[in-house]
């Protein structure tokens, strides 16, 4: 059986601190239990890109290759600076996705892509405020959350300085880690407690070993 795949979309001034925390923990559970995940980089045609932070990285597939991807567990949209416009073929393979079920993962800008094409319409959802959302015109305001973080619909949506939360419910989406190692992650990164570092590596432990 092959890895599921999660996509990453790269794209200019992508902002690097909202797929970090994915990454990373993409990269801790394939270590803890390996063959289960696998990371793609996916961008609209594969030259390469300039992340917020001024990171280069190179897409290893187009968004053309993940559509009928039945190994797709879901695709990671991060914010940046250029969703005003532009991003055509993204919404594009957005949409044929969710007709198949696949989840949506938007955070920061990435949002106002999906209002501005209409994806948020019907959809509960949220941002980095109601009113920047507002500027895309689109006809979703009534379904708009003031929460961290808000799935419906296929399309979980995050605010750009949420990615904790965002990070967790995309880890529960997919089945990354089981939901006690998910929720004492989520806890010590939101509070730095450490009772729940405690929580999180006897969790983690466990499921490694069963």
């Amino acid at each position: 059986m092959h890895p599921a795949k999660i996509a990453l979309y790269a794209t200019d001034t992508m902002a690097d601190w909202e797929y970090a925390y994915l990454t990373t923990q993409l990269s801790d559970a394939e270590q803890m239990k390996p063959g289960r995940f696998s990371l793609v980089i996916v961008g609209d045609g594969l030259a390469a890109v300039t992340s917020m932070g001024g990171l280069p990285i190179a897409p290893s597939a187009d968004l053309a290759d993940i559509v009928d991807d039945e190994s797709l567990a879901a695709l990671v949209i991060p914010g940046g600076d250029r969703y005003e416009t532009g991003h055509e073929r993204l919404v594009e393979t957005t949409r044929a996705l969710l007709a198949r079920d696949v989840p949506i993962a938007a955070i920061c800008g990435a949002t106002f892509l999906l209002a501005r094409n209409g994806l948020l319409d019907a959809r509960d959802h949220t941002s980095n405020a109601a009113e920047y959302l507002q500027m895309t015109g689109y006809a979703g305001g009534e379904r708009y959350r003031d929460a961290p973080v808000v799935t419906d619909g296929g399309i979980t949506t995050a605010s750009g300085i949420r990615p904790v939360p965002f990070t967790a419910e995309v880890m529960r989406r997919v089945g990354l880690f089981p939901d006690d190692v998910i929720d004492a992650w989520e806890q010590l990164n939101l509070t730095a407690d450490p009772r729940y570092f405690q929580a999180w590596m006897e969790a983690a432990d466990a499921w490694q070993k069963s």
